[in-house]
């Protein structure tokens, strides 16, 4: 790298390393929203099972009311049919033939809605059957994929890990007063410390045109030579 500074060199070779550093640990960061992603898919995908299981159960609930209810007419028809057969008075026997009209009319209703409850039971039954293995189904698929999440997740730190190592490594090789330095304006700027002077006259990190002073200064190799709008550490690159 002709015209650089070795400490520059140095640090241009760190930087790399800690700017991947940055988008591994920017993974990571995002590795937990991921995990709970998956999760609350899961609770989706069990309410849904869940929703399909009450609809059967709730239709059958209604249905056994209704069975109760029709009982409970057909047990008066049968009262007001014995007060019938044992009255000898025209007029309350019609009354009383009335009344079994009225409770019989409403016992073929109920069976009527009994009919259209257990036919929506069935469907329901039906559709919650199929609902639960295909959240099995989806839950094997969620499974996969959280034991790949939490795979890819180790690799990651992993790689963190031995970056971590050789960044460690790369530091110690710098001069102690570049170093603070490097790190100071990687720690303000958050990307870059070190960037190249661009088109001759601009500066690589803000793009604003550098003074004649900065410019000569980064094209002789100097390594405190710095940007003086945004303080970033500057080099003449190779060409």
């Amino acid at each position: 790298m002709s015209g650089v500074a070795p400490e520059l060199e140095k640090l241009l070779v760190l930087q790399e390393r800690e700017q991947k550093k940055m988008r591994l640990e920017r993974e990571l960061g995002v590795w937990p929203n991921e995990l709970k992603a998956l999760e609350a898919k899961r609770v989706e995908i069990r309410a849904s099972a869940e929703k399909k299981r009450l609809e059967a159960q709730s239709a059958e609930v209604e249905r056994k009311k209704l069975e109760l209810e029709a009982e409970a007419h057909r047990a008066k028809a049968a009262r007001y049919k014995i007060q019938q057969f044992e009255t000898r008075k025209n007029e309350e026997f019609a009354a009383l033939g009335t009344e079994i009209q009225r409770e019989e009319k409403e016992v073929q209703e109920i069976e009527d809605r009994e009919l259209e409850l257990m036919d929506r039971g069935e469907k329901a039954k039906k559709d919650a059957a199929v609902e639960v293995e295909a959240a099995k189904g989806k839950e094997v698929e969620l499974t996969v994929k959280e034991d790949e999440l939490k795979k890819k997740k180790t690799e990651l730190e992993t790689r963190l890990a031995d970056l971590l190592k050789e960044i460690e490594a790369l530091a110690g090789g710098v001069e102690a007063g570049v170093l603070a330095k490097y790190r100071r304006i990687l720690a303000n700027k958050k990307d870059t410390a070190v960037v190249p002077v661009v088109h001759e006259t601009n500066c690589g990190g803000c793009h604003m045109k550098l003074t004649q002073g900065s410019a000569l200064a980064a094209k002789g190799g100097k390594v405190d030579a710095t940007c003086e709008n945004c303080g970033r550490l500057i080099y003449w690159p190779a060409s």
